[in-house]
């Protein structure tokens, strides 16, 4: 008889175990009394709304002022006074070990997810398994903790029943550009009895002003709200306005952040391209701006041709091949890291070797793709013809072409590097290296009397592979330079 009585009550504990289990793995269907879910807001003290932050997956906090979804809980009742608050996201109110933090972050329900609903008067109390009781630190306006041992105010809330959460929910939804933002939603599926809606905004989630971006409540199911500054993140939700006064549900939030758009404009430049933009209407918060660059039309790369912010409103892309269309775009960069709108499109052919250099014997200037410029700067040299032969200081016409000049003092050696080519003179001397080889020109290259390293411009321009017209009527000389 011992052992059958043993026995019975070994089954009777397994029996048990098995169906807690079942409990913690099914907790909808083991503790569903009905479809009918019931759907509270949970009110503390100093009257403030526990929120699971995020819908849920965060801790549980109480400092909201008003009811939306993160303020909802499902109240699954569980028998015997004990139940489960489930957050928007599905996810369970849960109290760790020590009492010290509630979460929203369980997808199933066990010990430290239950809670003895103890009635206090006209309000409630949560109790934990562990005996101690949830806590709205303050009154309300902080977090929530579950390491109480008695029952004062702060640990005492009000209940209030949501029939259906949505019954008089409206979708809002927004779209703003440089000047304001506006706003369309939803009407409810019952509009009896509303007399408008009421629009809130405020410059952190869940925390809108309590009073409405209108003075009265707005008729129609859009708003344009011009009352912004640009570079802020603002957060808006909407209720609907009942002709008793009361108020509707919370929407959705929706967040906005106003940008202002700047315009984009390009030109050839001796080295690159440049890119040039206007500051947009309102610069605060903004730290620089990223550049976008793709060879077709809206297809720019989603990352910027520079590794940081540009803190200009300049820039010359020298990282390009040439004969290629260049399509960009501009985006403001927000200290929160944020882009701005769009700017417009801007595309432009590169041209960095098809060069276009007119000069004019006696005269100081050279002409760069129409643009004026010094052959010698600061100087005032002028080309000259010297032995039949047109001489002049060669570093900026190189320059123009893209190339570079070095001078060997000691050796008095004049190097010249454009692209693939490489030459180099002696002052005096009619040998020439052109790219490792010796030859011989006609005439040497000379010091002039204010001090000035005049190169003979025929010998080197043809041995670059230049173009070069000659006339002699107006003796002016043209440098073209292609691919």
């Amino acid at each position: 008889m011992k052992k059958r009585e043993k026995y019975r009550i070994v089954m009777s504990y397994v029996l048990a175990l098995i169906l807690l289990s079942s409990l913690v793995v099914f907790p909808d269907s083991a503790y569903g009394r009905n479809n009918a879910k019931n759907m509270v807001a949970i009110k503390t003290f100093n009257g403030l709304y526990l929120c699971a932050e995020n819908g849920g997956d965060g801790q549980l906090v109480a400092d909201r002022e008003n009811i939306g979804e993160w303020e909802t809980f499902e109240m699954i009742d569980l028998g015997k006074g004990y139940i489960a608050l489930k957050g928007n996201n599905g996810k369970y109110v849960s109290v760790s070990n020590d009492g010290k933090d509630v979460y929203v972050d369980s997808s199933r329900i066990d010990k430290r997810q239950i809670f003895q609903l103890l009635k206090v008067d006209s309000k409630v109390a949560f109790r934990i398994q562990n005996k101690t009781y949830l806590c709205a630190e303050d009154g309300g306006g902080g977090k929530v903790v579950g390491d109480r041992e008695t029952i004062g105010e702060w640990e005492t809330f009000e209940l209030i029943k949501i029939q259906d959460i949505n019954s008089d929910k409206c979708n809002l939804t927004a779209v703003s550009n440089d000047k304001n933002v506006t706003f369309t939603w939803t009407k409810p599926a019952n509009t009896k009895n509303i007399i408008g809606y009421n629009l809130y905004r405020g410059t952190s989630p869940g925390k809108q002003s309590s009073t409405p971006v209108t003075d009265f409540p707005i008729e129609s199911t859009s708003y344009t709200d011009n009352n912004l500054n640009s570079g802020v993140t603002y957060y808006y939700v909407l209720k609907v306005v009942y002709k008793d006064k009361t108020l509707g549900v919370a929407s959705n939030e929706v967040s906005v952040l106003l940008k202002s758009a700047t315009t984009l404009s390009a030109r050839i430049e001796e080295d690159g391209i440049g890119l040039y933009w206007t500051k947009p209407t309102n610069t605060k918060n903004i730290i620089g701006y990223n550049l976008y660059r793709g060879t077709a039309s809206g297809k720019q790369s989603n990352i910027p041709i520079t590794d940081f912010p540009i803190e200009g409103t300049s820039y010359i892309d020298r990282n390009i091949d040439n004969n290629i269309t260049y399509y960009y775009t501009l985006r403001a960069v927000y200290r929160d890291n944020t882009l701005g709108e769009l700017s417009n499109e801007v595309a432009i052919k590169s041209n960095l070797y098809n060069r276009n250099i007119v000069l004019e014997v006696g005269s100081k200037y050279m002409v760069v793709n129409g643009q004026r410029k010094e052959i010698d700067p600061g100087n005032g040299t002028k080309m000259v013809i010297k032995n039949g032969r047109t001489f002049l200081p060669i570093r900026a016409v190189i320059e123009s072409m893209g190339g570079t000049v070095e001078w060997d003092q000691s050796a008095k050696k004049v190097s010249i590097y454009l692209r693939n080519k490489n030459i180099q003179l002696w002052i005096g001397e009619k040998t020439v290296v052109v790219n490792g080889s010796y030859m011989e020109s006609d005439v040497a290259p000379y010091i002039s009397d204010s001090g000035r390293t005049m190169l003979p411009l025929r010998f080197i321009t043809e041995n670059l592979d230049c173009k070069v017209d000659w006339d002699g009527t107006t003796k002016k000389v043209t440098i073209r330079m292609d691919n």
